[in-house]
């Protein structure tokens, strides 16, 4: 598994980030010559870093970027591009508060234990399948496995109906939440992890 990081992400050319759309969605890069066509395996995790505008929106100055400047910047990553990325957050700067908090925070080894034992938990449950991670599961698959209620999945059925979120977003929820439950080590995800997952794909309104 490799873990490309695309700093700047809106600075690389548009054909380099829209060809990453298909290996994205099926851990496939197909490439079509006269000669014929070759599958090649292509399962990577893509992480994506980008300013809020050209200028950088937190340098300390005031932003001169127009509105205009700032929609094209943005309108560089492309709707169905970022419908294939999971998890969309926006990182506020750090401030002096920051740095000088005290609470006992959640050390990298015990995370690396957390996230071992999520992994272990994910190969059990797709044994059968093919498959070890919550990420390579069919949306069809996760609600076999954890029968959602309609009562679970209202905010989302909601969403899927007025157009905010799409049935691809929509399944890539579900893994997110079965991901949060299974490093909550609680047995399946509910309402409260469904609406976990949702909030960090930021770009859709529910």
């Amino acid at each position: 598994m490799y873990f490309p990081f695309l700093d700047e992400a809106p600075e690389f050319s548009r054909d380099v980030l829209e060809a990453m759309r298909q290996p994205l969605e099926s851990g496939v890069c197909s490439i079509h010559r006269a000669w014929g066509s070759v599958d090649l395996p292509a399962q990577f995790q893509l992480v994506l870093a980008a300013n809020p505008c050209p200028c950088g929106g937190s340098t300390g100055r005031q932003c001169m970027c127009s509105p205009t400047e700032k929609r094209r910047y943005r309108a560089k990553l492309s709707g169905p591009l970022m419908d294939r990325v999971d998890i969309q957050l926006t990182v506020q700067p750090i401030s002096p508060a920051d740095l000088h908090r005290k609470e006992k925070r959640e050390g990298s080894a015990e995370v690396a234990r957390r996230v071992a034992e999520a992994r272990r938990v994910q190969a059990q449950r797709y044994r059968d399948d093919g498959f070890a991670l919550n990420a390579r599961a069919p949306g069809s698959r996760l609600r076999e496995i954890f029968r959602f209620t309609p009562q679970e999945t209202a905010h989302l059925d909601t969403a899927l109906e007025r157009g905010t979120l799409s049935m691809r977003g929509y399944d890539r929820v579900l893994r997110i939440a079965a991901t949060i439950a299974d490093l909550r080590s609680i047995d399946r995800p509910g309402r409260d992890e469904l609406m976990a997952a949702a909030a960090l794909r930021t770009q859709e309104q529910l």
